[in-house]
């Protein structure tokens, strides 16, 4: 193409010169021929020098699409394959053998570990299994409570063990201090039961345990909630270990009960904790913390230790 346009350019130069010059004697022919293949060479090679660029960018386009159509595919690829990884996880968790949830467990912990994307959809589902109902034991299993158990095991005792799981899973990957932890996740566990329940030194963004029953020791030690967060209504069946603890917007233990020792030694909070009429059924401690205490018709069996007035 880059010839034909090149010898139909030198031809039309050469009948431009020769019609000008009138009658050409062979000298002037010659400069006329040589001065037509000149410009038409030059003008060939800037055509030729444009198609080369059109040519160059075509291939920019093609390869620029090309690359975009395959990270498309392979995104698509990926998300697939997490999808089909989340789906069969999730379906281990309602299978009916103890071993194989757990397996459903550990495979979510996996994929949300590769994935941060789906870690608070993976929180999600971790709370959404400890709030399906479960007639677990009436005190703990470990610590003084195991040691004062006297009565037979009555309930599904590998169920427990699932459940043991998944709340060490979530301790594991809300504690900041750990390797693996998972920051800006959110919890729900409202109406969930709780056995021996360990959650010190996590953070978490919103946390909802309002009407949960925590059976044996509850320690949320040092934990940092950085929104408000609900207790509303829940039963605290032994000792309930709030020290040091960061409640941001404050918390609701309205209507909670505590059947063992309550500890909020040291604890902060902008919003204040309200304990609008809630049972506290053994010693409450309260000393040294930093927060306003509304203690509205709340019940006591052993007068409590409340910081000094005006410290709150």
């Amino acid at each position: 193409m880059t010839a034909v346009a090149v010898a139909a350019v030198t031809a039309g130069l050469l009948w431009l010169f020769l019609a000008w010059s009138g009658q050409p004697n062979a000298p002037v022919r010659i400069d006329a021929v040589k001065t037509a293949f000149g410009v038409g060479a030059g003008a060939g090679g800037v055509f030729a020098l444009w198609l080369a660029t059109r040519r160059q960018r075509t291939l920019e386009l093609q390869l620029a699409e090309t690359t975009r159509v395959a990270s498309v595919t392979e995104r698509d690829l990926e998300e697939r394959r997490v999808t089909e990884l989340y789906t069969k996880a999730v379906e281990q968790l309602g299978n009916d053998k103890a071993p194989v949830r757990l397996g459903g467990l550990y495979a979510l912990e996996r994929l949300g570990q590769d994935n941060p994307k789906q870690r608070q959809t993976i929180v999600n589902v971790l709370c959404a299994y400890l709030r399906m109902p479960f007639d677990g034991p009436e005190k703990g299993i470990r610590g003084a409570d195991a040691v004062q158990r006297a009565e037979p095991v009555d309930y599904d005792a590998a169920e427990l063990q699932v459940r043991l799981a998944a709340q060490e899973l979530l301790k594991t990957h809300l504690a900041a201090d750990h390797p693996a932890f998972w920051p800006g996740m959110s919890i729900d566990l409202q109406r969930a039961t709780l056995v021996d329940f360990r959650f010190s030194g996590c953070e978490v963004v919103v946390a909802d345990f309002s009407h949960a029953t925590f059976v044996g020791a509850v320690h949320m030690r040092g934990t940092t909630f950085a929104q408000k967060t609900g207790f509303y209504g829940s039963t605290f069946k032994s000792l309930a270990n709030f020290d040091r603890s960061v409640f941001a917007e404050g918390a609701y233990f309205s209507w909670a009960r505590f059947e063992g020792v309550a500890r909020f030694a040291r604890t902060r909070s902008e919003g204040g904790l309200r304990f609008h009429h809630t049972t506290f059924a053994a010693e409450a401690v309260f000393e040294r913390s930093k927060h306003e205490l509304d203690l509205e018709g709340a019940t006591f069996a052993v007068e409590p230790d409340l910081p000094p007035a005006g410290t709150g």
